[in-house]
């Protein structure tokens, strides 16, 4: 399944989304179109038993015997954009949570190798419009290990540095418990974003629109 060919017919088709469900919904359906002779489930319950954990699929795609689950991430920058008559109204995510809640994203497809039957290739699918995520630039500080600009390498274990002798987390994440466990990835992945849409507008903030797919391959 060549994920990358379906990102940009849909981008031929939807240039900017209100949510990641409605983003979700859109990629499914582009999917649908360009594999109509696959099975597509969205929020596909799973339950990782060797990992005592519970949750839902993004996307599951079946195609024949093989299975490809799918996590998405729609990081927003401020927006506001009228297109077609339609209305839009992005408000700004957290970057810190966000980039870890992205490498999350790949460890659970590593997870699912295993565990989900006719595993074939899981794919993280982040979209964004803040240059943050992808220039090398941007100061992640204390959440460096988590920032993924265009170029970088993300594998082994990841966690937030430890700034505050106090509590043992950085104080933007103090009170967020879900935010403090260490994320050990097994492979290797390179991040590399292209350009998905451009508003092309001068007066519109905001309107480059950039993309990156991570393959997580079966492990043995």
């Amino acid at each position: 399944m060549d994920i990358h060919a379906v990102m940009k017919s849909l981008s031929q088709k939807r240039s900017i989304f209100h949510s990641e469900a409605d983003f979700q919904f859109a990629l499914a359906w582009e999917l649908k179109c360009v594999y109509p002779e696959c099975d597509i489930r969205l929020e596909a319950p799973f339950n990782l038993a060797d990992h005592g954990k519970k949750g839902r699929i993004d996307i599951v795609v079946r195609i024949k015997d093989a299975v490809y689950p799918i996590e998405l991430k729609y990081l927003k920058k401020s927006l506001h954009h009228e297109l077609c008559g339609e209305q839009f109204a992005l408000s700004e995510g957290v970057h810190d949570m966000d980039m870890y809640d992205c490498i999350c994203d790949i460890a659970r497809l590593e997870s699912f190798c295993d565990q989900l039957p006719g595993f074939h290739m899981g794919y993280a699918v982040w979209l964004t419009n803040d240059r943050a995520y992808w220039e090398n630039g941007y100061d992640a500080s204390y959440y460096s290990e988590f920032h993924a600009p265009h170029g970088s390498v993300k594998t082994g274990k990841m966690s937030f540095a430890q700034l505050n002798k106090r509590t043992g987390r950085p104080p933007q994440i103090r009170g967020e418990k879900n935010y403090k466990d260490q994320i050990d990835l097994k492979g290797s992945y390179r991040i590399e974003w292209s350009e998905y849409s451009n508003l092309d507008d001068t007066t519109v903030r905001n309107g480059l629109f950039k993309y990156a797919i991570i393959s997580v391959p079966f492990f043995v």
